[in-house]
């Protein structure tokens, strides 16, 4: 009789001790390509216990995409970080491989969705710097709201947002946002149903009126400036004698007669 309490307990012991270590994962069901792929788990399992947690892309068969190792924190929780914006629209799945783990939930499926047809952009992709970003386009399905605007500079530091730009009663929106310098900025917009998509609007550097007058007056080949009209000693003299009438020109009819005159008494 004692060995079937004894026999019995230790089954109760060992059906406790393996319910007690149990792993379950949550993802949202949907997630539009760009947007980060949050992955949030609960455990049973003690502080500091690695966990690998692989995303896959499902189609006929599972596909490994990314894995990554995470660690239980003092709260029983662990969390990894997908990042989505080079893959494509369709089915993937997370999953933590682990056996044994009884009422676990360690796999759940995630539907990307490709967003980029609902934004049409009208705002040219390479722009001269004027000190704003010139942004402009359409949102579908935005009518008399609005979309959510972030800027990224050049050194990947947020310019500006999330702000919020307003969209008329075609969806159509536009604004100028301070830029510090010419370089590569990305904008991600997002609406009421999430991100739609990021694009990378290229602000370039405009000639200076300076530089472009300096260029005009730079010495020509003959060695005079078309600034002063300065004549060389080793130009010809029918280069020096075109030279002098430019002066002359430039000097009025008076001293060109004075010149002149000390000419002939030589």
């Amino acid at each position: 009789m004692k060995k079937i309490v004894l026999l019995v307990m230790g089954l109760l012991f060992l059906s406790g001790y393996a319910a007690a270590y149990e792993v379950n994962i949550n993802t949202p069901d949907t997630l539009a390509v760009g947007e980060p792929l949050v992955v949030t788990g609960t455990t049973t399992f003690g502080i500091g216990t690695p966990f690998d947690v692989v995303l896959y892309y499902q189609l006929n068969t599972a596909t490994e995409i990314k894995r990554k190792t995470v660690y239980v924190q003092s709260d029983k929780t662990f969390n990894a970080v997908f990042d989505t914006t080079d893959l494509k629209a369709g089915t993937y799945k997370v999953e933590v491989p682990a056996n044994g783990l009884g009422d676990s939930v360690t796999m759940r499926q995630i539907q990307l969705v490709d967003r980029s047809d609902d934004l049409d952009l009208a705002s040219p992709a390479t722009q001269n710097f004027t000190g704003n970003l010139y942004v402009a386009g359409t949102i579908k399905g935005e009518i008399n709201s609005g979309v959510q605007i972030v800027v990224t500079g050049p050194d990947n530091q947020v310019l500006y947002g999330p702000q919020y730009v307003n969209t008329n009663n075609e969806g159509d929106f536009s604004t100028d946002i301070p830029i510090p310098e010419p370089g590569e900025y990305d904008v991600s917009f997002t609406d009421s149903k999430g991100l739609i998509g990021t694009r990378t609007l290229s602000v370039t550097a405009q000639l200076s009126p300076t530089g472009t007058f300096a260029e005009r007056a730079a010495p020509n080949s003959l060695g005079a400036s078309a600034q002063t009209g300065t004549v060389s000693p080793t130009m010809p003299v029918e280069t020096q004698r075109s030279s002098e009438g430019a002066v002359f020109g430039a000097m009025g009819a008076g001293a060109a007669t004075f010149l002149f005159c000390a000419r002939r008494k030589k």
